[in-house]
């Protein structure tokens, strides 16, 4: 447990290798830092949801477990109570110079490890009250020294690749394996362990603008393979077309949970099917006929079922009422460009093609991107596919 009522929880699981997935139920009810590692010190995937992890385990015969909660503790006045449910024998290592005031269940065992305070429970309810910053006894006067400068650079370092991890994870990229490597910088840090946690966070910065570099590089795939997919549409181009376009949904959907690696490769072979795509072949003038006839008979039949009708492209005909007010005021954190795209949104009935975000704004394909998974993310707004194109919608509450 740390001063701020933070609590690191680590923990090990056993798990048969055999099964591809295991759902591990998390203390608390919000996490940070999620790291997970099996048998052979090995980073593994996993989710959350909920309180619930889920972890591709399969092969691990042992998986080790540690994030970051604040949901674990309360405080009242100056009083700290660490409230926890365990079913497995658990250490609780308390903050530096902190004093037990009651506890719910007696310790098998007490101690201390470098400096703080620990007890050992069976399994159970667990609870711990305590208070921090009592004055010491100390009958010498207090030794004032100079700072280590190796902890300096390790604290300042630390908190830089932090910052720019919590901040490109907010324009929606993913940085697991960067996070996993600063959480492990936290860790060596706690441990005094200084120059080694300043190396580990260099190498987490260094992963994450690595993975920045990727996440643009997708995006950039994405969009030379939509254009040459247009291209093709526009030019008639229609044979070996639907394999492009199933390659594209693939790569946008790899590029939702992350995998740009695989964006690049299925958006590049999207876009070589697309540019070698071909026209129909010539011949069977009466099957094509055929085909003009009812078409032009279908759109006749569209035309005239439209006609004295709203012309809009878009699904959603009927009017709604879009309160922004109250949704400005139930998201007060949101960015100046995240309102004004919301507020262009309700002036248009709560609907636009991204398309149109763009080009209103003059936003750059991945800014526009990032700016809807953001809204999207906060369950504000819903995505939707309307032939090639994205709908944004306003969520129905």
């Amino acid at each position: 447990m740390y001063n701020d009522g933070t609590v690191k929880a680590v923990y090990d699981v056993a798990t048969d290798p055999t099964e591809v997935r295991v759902d591990v139920e998390l203390f608390g009810s919000s996490f940070g830092n999620l790291v997970v590692r099996d048998d052979e010190d090995l980073p593994i995937e996993a989710s959350i949801q909920g309180s619930t992890a889920s972890i591709d385990s399969l092969g691990a015969l042992e998986l080790n477990i540690v994030y970051l909660t604040s949901s674990l503790t309360s405080k009242e006045g100056a009083l700290w109570t660490l409230n926890v449910t365990s079913p497995a024998s658990t250490r609780i290592i308390l903050p530096a110079g902190s004093a037990i005031i009651d506890l719910g269940a007696l310790p098998y065992g007490l101690g201390t490890i470098d400096g703080n305070a620990y007890l050992d429970f069976d399994p159970g309810d667990l609870t711990v009250s305590y208070l921090l910053g009592l004055p010491e006894i100390d009958p010498e006067p207090e030794q004032v020294t100079d700072p280590d400068p190796d902890q300096v650079d390790a604290e300042t370092t630390i908190t830089e690749v932090g910052e720019f991890i919590a901040d490109k994870i907010n324009d929606g990229i993913s940085l697991q394996g960067a996070e996993a490597y600063l959480v492990e910088a936290d860790a060596l840090y706690a441990q005094e362990d200084y120059q080694d946690a300043k190396a580990r966070a260099e190498q987490a910065l260094a992963l994450a603008v690595e993975l920045v570099q990727i996440h643009d590089s997708a995006l950039s795939a994405i969009d030379d393979a939509e254009n040459a997919i247009s291209e093709a549409e526009s030019d008639g181009r229609t044979v070996g077309l639907s394999d492009a376009v199933a390659l594209l949904q693939a790569a946008q959907e790899d590029f939702d949970i992350g995998s740009y690696v695989d964006v690049v490769a299925a958006a590049g072979q999207a876009e070589q099917l697309a540019v070698a795509s071909t026209e129909p072949p010539e011949g069977n003038g009466l099957m094509y006929f055929g085909l003009a006839v009812v078409l032009v008979a279908g759109v006749g039949g569209y035309l005239f079922m439209q006609k004295n009708k709203d012309s809009s492209p878009r699904p959603s005909l009927s009017k709604k009422v879009i309160n922004l007010d109250k949704i400005l005021a139930e998201h007060p954190n949101l960015r100046t460009e995240d309102k004004e795209v919301l507020r262009f949104l309700s002036e248009n009935n709560g609907e636009v093609f991204a398309s149109e975000i763009r080009d209103r704004f003059d936003m750059p394909r991945s800014s526009a991107w990032r700016l809807i998974r953001r809204l999207e993310g906060l369950e504000i707004i819903e995505e939707t596919k309307v032939g090639n194109q994205s709908l944004v919608r306003i969520r129905s509450k």
